[in-house]
């Protein structure tokens, strides 16, 4: 056999090993890819949600839950839908005239509904946080508490702005409004929730704490403390004995039309308040511990946007800050500073 015919065979035969690799590859991840659809399909829509768990009355009487940040936009959609699914309802917020006129509107709208108020600044934690607990066992602890959906959040006025332009006044309560009072009543109402379980905690996450998120620098760090926060207390809860029957579930949000901190109007990509709340309560009881609740969220941000180059995304976003700053006044036209 010439040293020509043995090359060619060598390399016939590395070639066909090649191919085969790379055809193994492919099927591996046409599998994995299939998999994701097959997911992706079952959690947004065919599962159903495990709510009606959270529904049943016991010796306390019928099912509460407690909103916070709860006098607008995804707050109110929350107390709406639960409203409608069966629940009483606790609104907390810092606005007391605000938070009586959606009582007032859920009262006339769900007649058979018991509605209660909590004031508390969320920003002003650090030094309300000794009688917290005092306060909500005083006030709640009688009640057949089931979920509580923690979706305040602090923000500062203009929502985007360079870090250079914010005080440390602003910084701080935009991190102990979004990050440190979550996790404060969290604690707080742990011991009536575990005391009427199965019961759930929902936190309200942020699409910005999955992307470069340019003149939202602390805000889009707080709502990363959250999910993480979250998943790891959900692991905590299923290590404690007894703990089980408590759901920890972090829900990722993109942009939602509310009025604030600008009106935006519902369309595919945006969902109203009420029927991004439904989305997320359809999780409930997912086995997840982060998700994106609105399918058409999930698409934008984890399948379309995740698939772009690091430098790609972050032009993308800048170019979608640029035109939110220009709406808000901050900026000329033309113009980022």
């Amino acid at each position: 056999m010439s040293l020509t015919t043995a090359a060619d065979r060598i390399w016939t035969s590395w070639s066909r090993t090649g191919l085969y690799c790379l055809a193994g590859i492919g099927s591996i991840w046409t599998a994995r890819r299939l998999q994701d659809l097959i997911s992706f399909v079952y959690f947004h829509f065919i599962r159903k949600s495990s709510l009606h768990r959270l529904k049943a009355p016991d010796a306390s009487g019928p099912p509460w839950a407690l909103i916070t940040g709860a006098s607008d936009g995804i707050g109110k959609g929350f107390a709406q839908e639960l409203c409608h699914e069966g629940f009483n309802v606790i609104l907390h917020g810092r606005n007391a005239q605000k938070l009586e006129v959606v009582r007032d509107e859920l009262l006339k709208q769900y007649p058979q509904r018991s509605v209660e108020i909590f004031i508390l600044d969320a920003a002003s934690i650090a030094t309300h946080h000794a009688d917290l607990e005092a306060q909500l066992q005083k006030r709640f602890g009688h009640l057949n508490l089931r979920l509580l959906v923690n979706n305040v959040a602090t923000t500062s006025s203009p929502l985007f702005a360079p870090l250079t332009t914010r005080t440390s006044a602003e910084i701080a309560l935009g991190i102990e409004g979004t990050a440190h009072f979550p996790a404060s009543i969290t604690r707080a109402l742990l011991p009536h929730l575990h005391r009427h379980q199965p019961a759930a905690i929902l936190n309200i996450g942020s699409g910005v704490s999955e992307l470069p998120a340019p003149y939202l620098t602390f805000y889009s760090a707080a709502k990363a403390y959250n999910k993480v926060f979250s998943a790891n207390l959900a692991a905590e809860l299923r290590a404690e004995e007894g703990w089980g029957g408590v759901e920890v579930l972090a829900l990722l949000v993109g942009m939602v039309a509310t009025n604030t901190p600008a009106v935006r109007e519902p369309s595919f990509l945006v969902p109203s308040a009420r029927r991004f709340a439904k989305c997320c309560l359809g999780f409930v009881g997912c086995g997840r511990r982060v998700v994106w609740p609105y399918w058409p969220h999930a698409v934008q941000f984890g399948g379309m946007m995740g698939m772009l180059p690091g430098w790609m995304l972050e032009r993308a976003v800048l170019g979608i800050v640029a035109e939110e700053r220009a709406k808000d006044g901050v900026v000329e036209k033309g113009k980022v500073s």
